[in-house]
């Protein structure tokens, strides 16, 4: 689906045009998809308290056959919201049971919530790839969620020498990133030359990379 002569931006709020970027665009459940594109979809834990959990099923497993709907995402867990953590652990289960059962990875927004994930990860018998997507933790985290097999995708945080995203980075296997723009001012081929640089290998060699990770988890 992607080539490795293409950027892919794993996760974005930004649609593109540029035939040189190929990426999926984080839709929201509610509304039609577009005509053109790849996608997607999942009910954010900020907005869970305003829907129910059945309603949010109905429409995601409606939309989930789609063609060019590719992920489940971004849901997750959020520790410094208002939301209860049960309740947000209970629609983060019932999505990751529609990822399982149509074979969609999924696209995780976590804050605060690393431990709550690798524990979910652990007692559970989760089959798709996860993907941590905007990661900006220290390395030791990043360990823990490298052994339990997830997927890291780094962004605009690595273009902040201070930032734990751009300590952890060069320690990450590159069979287990990803590369992303989320809501960014930054381009995706910016954030490329820097996750590059600070890898030691040339953006070509990268691009093949992150190809390769794509296709290993975009069956």
């Amino acid at each position: 689906m992607f080539s490795s002569e293409e950027f892919i931006n794993i996760h974005t709020h930004s649609l593109q045009t540029k035939p040189s970027i190929s990426q999926i665009y984080s839709h929201s459940i509610n509304g039609d998809l577009p005509s053109e594109g790849f996608f997607s979809i999942g009910m954010h834990p900020w907005h869970i308290k305003e829907n129910k959990i059945e309603t949010v099923l109905t429409s995601l497993m409606e939309m989930v056959t789609h063609p060019n709907v590719k992920a489940i995402g971004e849901i997750g867990i959020d520790r410094a919201i208002e939301t209860p953590y049960e309740l947000q652990e209970k629609f983060f289960k019932a999505q990751l049971t529609v990822s399982e059962h149509f074979k969609k990875p999924v696209i995780i927004h976590s804050v605060k919530a690393h431990s709550d994930l690798l524990f979910i990860h652990k007692s559970g018998s989760y089959k798709m790839p996860w993907i941590i997507h905007g990661f900006n933790a220290n390395k030791k985290t990043a360990d823990q969620l490298i052994k339990a097999g997830f997927y890291l995708s780094f962004g605009e945080a690595l273009m902040n020498e201070q930032s734990k995203a751009f300590e952890a980075f060069p320690l990450v296997p590159t069979k287990q990133i990803f590369l992303e723009t989320d809501e960014s001012s930054y381009s995706i081929e910016e954030i490329y030359e820097k996750a590059a640089s600070l890898k030691k290998m040339t953006v070509e060699q990268l691009k093949q990379k992150i190809a390769d990770n794509f296709q290993t988890c975009f069956k």
